[in-house]
């Protein structure tokens, strides 16, 4: 059945979906991206070099450490965004979608995503041992920088995964093909989110609820013609993971809480199913709002 929004979302690719020119576009990107990073982390890190160590920056131990890594995804935005513009011809904001409807999905899912996370959050207080890691001051007062660089690093993300690769694929096999618009990228969006060195034996369930994140947002995304809902949801998932509760382990600096359990740990395994069945939910609920 034809979707007239995803239609309208890949329209924008159409003239310049040669895979050749999708392929070109993630090497050089990647290229930049790699090379932006790391000016950003290392200039960061000279700069910061008197508080903030080189395991505190490759671990994000810290809140500066996670500041950091949070910053240097400006590299992956600015990438996507310089391909977009010369290798395939057209503006950037049209990596966004419908962008009459782009702030107010991204709202509308945030905000039931939000509801979802303070549900979540109760029960991890009441069931889970939670270690208050700094006080709720201090986290206040990281809160004004936290947020908008996570909209930065989900934005980005969002804008190569959901944009980028969703409409080049879609317009170059079809929005009928999904196994091209929505497999592909969620195999790659759950493979750059596996760490086997933090992982351990888990890193098969890491990669499974990022697939199936991915597969989400990919199909949200297709049927509201706009970033704005799979963003919002991206966004809300990574604040309650960096800002709210975190395991033990990579990029726990920020957390207000610290649930004593190792990503790769059987006891995660629970807490990452949990996480899945938030997601199903909040898809279900934004299914049954939007159709």
């Amino acid at each position: 059945m034809s979707n007239p929004a995803f239609e309208s979302f890949v329209a924008p690719a159409r003239n310049k979906s040669e895979l050749w020119r999708t392929a070109l576009g993630l090497l050089v990107g990647l290229v930049l991206y790699a090379v932006g990073a790391w000016a950003v982390i290392v200039g960061g890190g000279l700069i910061l070099a008197d508080v903030l160590s080189p395991n505190d920056i490759a671990r994000g131990a810290t809140p500066l450490g996670v500041f950091l890594l949070l910053f240097h995804f400006i590299a992956m935005a600015a990438a996507v965004a310089l391909i977009t513009r010369v290798i395939h011809k057209r503006p950037v904001k049209t990596l966004f979608g419908d962008m009459s409807r782009l702030m107010p999905d991204f709202l509308s899912m945030a905000g039931l995503c939000l509801a979802i996370a303070v549900l979540a959050s109760v029960i991890i207080v009441i069931f889970v041992d939670v270690d208050w890691k700094i006080s709720l001051s201090t986290w206040l007062l990281f809160l004004p920088l936290a947020l908008p660089l996570i909209l930065l690093q989900t934005g980005a993300e969002e804008m190569v995964f959901r944009g980028y690769l969703q409409q080049q694929l879609g317009a170059r096999f079809g929005t009928g093909a999904y196994a091209a618009w929505m497999i592909v990228p969620a195999v790659l969006f759950a493979l750059g989110h596996s760490d086997p060195t933090s992982q351990g034996a888990n890193v098969w369930a890491v990669l499974a609820i990022t697939f199936l994140f991915s597969l989400i947002t990919a199909d949200i995304t297709a049927r509201s013609g706009s970033l704005g809902a799979a963003w919002g949801l991206h966004f809300v998932n990574n604040l309650q993971a960096l800002l709210l509760f975190s395991l033990m382990g990579p990029l726990n600096g920020l957390s207000l809480g610290s649930i004593g359990i190792s990503p790769s740990s059987p006891s995660a395994l629970p807490l990452f199913a949990g996480d899945a069945l938030a997601l199903c939910l909040i898809y279900l609920l934004w299914r049954r709002r939007h159709g």
